[in-house]
């Protein structure tokens, strides 16, 4: 027995619905509407399945059974529409079921139906079928015209809730209508249309099943996966490009004549590197997830999926990748964002660049803690959109962005992350691939991630803290051991003092004293060696001219080759700091300046008015430092590329110093193109110094 294009046709309606009255089933609370509507959709399956039956054999059961499942599964949408579209109006203009209209068109339009299809029925008594085909043909067309109704009654903010159930069902009576008014009209059915009416009827399945997710008033909880909505509209995309592909190829190659097998092979194998490198494209497959998001769900995300693809990011470990990076990287996954950048808050307030992923971001930036971006991040909490803040710069009130933003590669958000009510820093993302607008579910997201994130970069930098301090106590420890030692040297040095009053003229005391002031001087020359001098505590400060000192300085080290430089183009700069300190700080700058260049290469040192601050910079064109480096072993106590000859103190010390007089440090710097670090210090009160005045000096010393 052959198998009919009917049979086939109203089986896959069948199922289709079957499958959606399974997934109503499951979410179903006992709420009118959804009682309605899980009546409609059963009915629909019952009336595919005993229409695919009667397509393969012949039953006088059939005769009967079919027309009354045709009238039910009208009457079943007809329902459905007309309490929708009661339940549209306002609460307060609601009229009562008795008064309703479009109720009592609707029960009408069942009646006539129901009679018309009577008419159908009677076949058995050789009536002509042409009333039951004017019934259905106005059933159907009052179904149009509900569906319209629904449409417009609806506001337009809340139409994505019933839009593809419209489109389905407005499918549905269109193709019905069309049916009837065709067979009004030659007196039968066309065996073709009537075929193709199963498939016409399962199309609209998927339209329903998106419509009911998006409504939970309808009592329904239907779960269908992103991913494989996703995947089904780049499988489908694809089959329908390689079908036009391949018509347009076999037209090449019928009207190419001699040509036409050549032309069509290049027109194919073109054909297909497009295709191949569409597949592959991420910007197609975001665009692709933005619209199935959009488009096809009530939430734009799916979170159990991003939430565990974000905790999975934080928690992978991917050669050895660093966990701020990865932190960067999982904020940026959830809106598709390429690339970003993290500043954590450090001790004193300030928020320093920790982290870049997918950014090329030379060197160190310090955001102080007073700056207008810190303030609005902190009091407002909110999620910056710098579209909508170059738009309306109004909305964010003071803010202002720091000039190193322009260095960024397309700035789009900055994200605070917040730990508890304290500001642990902010991350930067740049614009993603395909252009998306960011709504309140989007600001949610990334909130409750930046919190998350937030506790991760608290945890490591308590950790962090807590390894300086245990390697502070190791030097502790080693202190104790030097101060043995100098220990030792003071008591030697007591003993010659006590006897050379008695013995001074003894040779053999002379002899001895010198042996042990030799073997004292080693041992301080030991001691020397891996101790720096330090000087005063930071609390006793002076008002120290900057110029002078860093001619000071330079003056003190023209034994090293290169011989650094002095430019002042502010003279006469007065900053309250520890001379003595500043200027131990300052030399150890200069010695790795003339460590890490080339005796021909240059160092320059620059003082300048900024602002309010006094702005010293030390400059050389030596070998320069790897962003790696800056960010994680720079700043970092103990960490030396030195090997024996230095304690890897240095820096840290100068930074915290700097920090501790109320200053900031920052670093550029990049392999072979040399390093700057740049030191603003407060400029003292009375100082009458203005920006820009006094002109230029140079002093080169050597």
């Amino acid at each position: 027995m052959a198998i009919s294009v009917a049979a086939v046709s109203y089986g896959v309606a069948a199922v289709a619905y079957t499958l959606l009255f399974g997934l109503l089933l499951a979410g179903f609370r006992g709420l009118s509407r959804g009682v309605i509507l899980l009546l409609a959709v059963l009915l629909c399956a019952c009336w595919g399945a005993v229409y695919s039956l009667s397509s393969l054999w012949s039953f006088a059961a059939f005769r009967w059974l079919v027309p009354l499942l045709e009238f039910l599964r009208c009457a079943g949408w007809l329902c459905f529409l007309a309490v929708l579209l009661r339940l549209s109006w306002p609460q307060s203009i609601r009229r009562p079921l008795s008064s309703d209209p479009w109720l009592l068109l609707a029960g009408l339009a069942i009646l006539l139906t129901g009679g018309s299809l009577g008419v159908i029925t009677a076949g058995l008594l050789h009536l002509p079928p042409m009333l039951g085909f004017a019934g259905l043909l106005l059933a159907n067309l009052l179904g149009m015209v509900l569906t319209e109704q629904l449409y417009r009654r609806v506001e337009p903010d809340y139409r994505w809730g019933i839009k593809h159930l419209c489109f389905g069902l407005g499918v549905v009576f269109t193709f019905d209508f069309y049916l009837y008014a065709d067979g009004l009209l030659f007196g039968e059915l066309n065996d073709q249309v009537l075929a193709a009416r199963g498939l016409v009827n399962a199309v609209a399945v998927p339209l329903i099943a998106v419509s009911a997710a998006r409504n939970p008033k309808w009592s329904l909880a239907i779960g269908v996966s992103r991913r494989i909505v996703v995947d089904s509209v780049v499988i489908t995309g694809a089959g329908i490009y390689l079908l036009i592909m391949a018509i347009a190829g076999y037209s090449i190659r019928y009207i190419g004549g001699s040509w036409g097998g050549a032309l069509q092979i290049m027109f194919l194998v073109g054909a297909l590197i497009v295709f191949l490198v569409a597949l592959f494209s991420g910007s197609l497959r975001a665009w692709i997830r933005v619209f199935v998001s959009k488009h096809f769900f009530s939430y734009k995300y799916d979170y159990r999926e991003e939430w565990l693809r974000f905790i999975g990011t934080l928690s992978a470990t991917i050669h050895g990748e660093a966990l701020r990076i990865r932190a960067v990287r999982a904020i940026a996954q959830l809106v598709d964002s390429s690339s970003g950048a993290l500043w954590s808050t450090n001790e004193h307030g300030n928020l320093i660049l920790a982290a870049t992923w997918n950014i090329s971001f030379p060197g160190m930036v310090t955001v102080p803690a007073d700056t207008s971006l810190v303030r609005t991040l902190r009091s407002r909490e909110w999620i910056i959109d710098l579209d909508e803040y170059r738009e309306h710069p109004e909305r964010y009130g003071e803010l202002s962005l720091p000039d190193w933003f322009d260095r960024l590669r397309q700035p789009w958000l900055i994200l605070p992350l917040l730990l508890q009510d304290r500001l642990q820093g902010f991350i930067v993302l740049s614009r993603p691939k395909v252009r998306r607008e960011i709504n309140w579910e989007d600001r949610d997201l990334l909130k409750t991630a930046g919190r998350q994130i937030a506790s991760y970069v608290a945890h490591l930098d308590a950790t962090d803290a807590l390894i300086d301090a245990r390697q502070f106590d190791a030097f502790n420890r080693l202190s104790a051991f030097v101060v043995h030692d100098l220990k030792n040297v003071s008591g030697q040095l007591s003993l010659i003092t006590a006897n050379a009053v008695q013995y001074r003229d003894d040779p053999e005391f002379v002899e001895d004293a010198f042996r042990t002031i030799e073997s004292a001087t080693q041992r301080m020359n030991r001691v020397l060696v891996n101790l720096r001098k330090l000087d005063a505590p930071l609390a006793i400060t002076e008002p120290v001219d900057i110029g002078e000192l860093l001619e000071e300085v330079a003056s003190g080290l023209t034994n090293n080759r290169p011989v650094p430089r002095v430019r002042i183009d502010t003279p006469g700069l007065i900053v309250d700091c520890p001379r003595g300190r500043l200027a131990i700080i300052l030399e150890h700058l200069v010695c790795n300046a003339q460590q890490a260049t080339p005796p021909e290469g240059e160092i320059e040192l620059c003082v300048a008015r900024e602002d309010s601050w006094c702005r010293l910079e030390v400059r050389d064109s030596g070998a320069g430092m790897a962003e790696e480096f800056i960010r994680e072993r720079l700043f970092r106590p103990f960490e030396t590329t030195k090997g024996n000859a230095g304690m890897g103190i240095g820096v840290y010390e100068a930074l915290h110093f700097v920090e501790a007089l109320g200053g900031l440090m920052d670093v550029t710097s990049a392999p072979n193109e040399g390093s700057c670090f740049v030191l603003r210090l407060p400029v003292h009160e009375s100082d009458p110094t203005t920006s820009g005045g006094g002109g230029n000096r140079e002093v080169l010393r050597g």
